[in-house]
């Protein structure tokens, strides 16, 4: 797994920002971008800060490059010439949607994924980065010594990035009840409970009209990548068609 590019592919006048989810990359929004496209959409779905590359790279990122990031994506989409631009996060990345949601009039619609705005344990943080890491080394031919001897070095991690993580993502609850713009929420029926009433928060703190919520029976924390993948990108279709 080298660096994974990110997706850009220019269609119609209206724009989507799709972000994808923490310790993820851009690939995670392949099949709902390709969706859109066709469907007349100009899409893009960035790699955040420090993801969809080697795990130094994402050891060396903070919150504030992610953040910092995701509005140069969006900033990229106005000067692209893009005058309606809907955002679509899942998880971490509907996190950043609400904020951009919140700080740009150009956003006209949020669809917001699996996002959590309540507080998890610092350590379940930590094992995503675990995770990520054991994955890029194994998917690019690391032996179990190499891998052992990464693992051993970087691990674990200083606590403060995981903590500054978690605050920006509690913070959100204030971003909650500022939202105008319509939504869209998903969440899946078998993720955490974390998420799932991290979701009916935002769906009753937002001041939008118009709120679509829609649950999936058999999908857990990805959805974009679950058993109800195409369900969800006739969804969201629907509801941006709506607009």
């Amino acid at each position: 797994m080298q660096q994974v590019e990110d997706i850009y592919k220019h269609s119609g006048k209206q724009a989507v920002l799709l972000l994808h989810s923490f310790t993820s990359n851009a690939r995670e929004m392949k099949h709902l971008a390709q969706v859109l496209f066709e469907a007349g959409y100009t899409v893009y779905a960035p790699n955040l800060a420090g993801h969809g590359a080697a795990p130094e790279r994402l050891f060396a990122s903070s919150m504030e490059h992610v953040w910092q990031g995701a509005q140069q994506a969006f900033e990229q989409l106005i000067d692209d010439g893009y005058k309606q631009i809907a955002v679509i996060g899942q998880s971490l990345g509907g996190v950043l949607g609400m904020r951009l949601a919140n700080r740009y009039m150009t956003c006209h619609a949020l669809a917001i994924l699996s996002s959590p705005v309540l507080e998890r344990p610092i350590a379940g943080l930590e094992k995503r980065v675990k995770f990520y890491s054991q994955r890029y080394l194994q998917n690019n031919g690391a032996t179990e010594q190499e891998l052992a001897d990464f693992l051993s070095e970087h691990f674990p991690r200083p606590a403060e990035k995981m903590i500054a993580l978690q605050r920006f993502i509690v913070g959100s609850q204030r971003e909650m009840s500022e939202l105008k713009q319509p939504l869209f929420l998903a969440k899946g029926m078998l993720d955490d409970v974390v998420f799932q009433e991290s979701i009916d928060l935002i769906a009753d703190a937002a001041q939008s009209e118009v709120i679509v919520k829609k649950c999936y029976e058999k999908s857990g924390h990805l959805l974009t990548l679950g058993k109800e993948r195409d369900k969800l990108a006739q969804d969201v279709l629907a509801f941006l068609k709506k607009l």
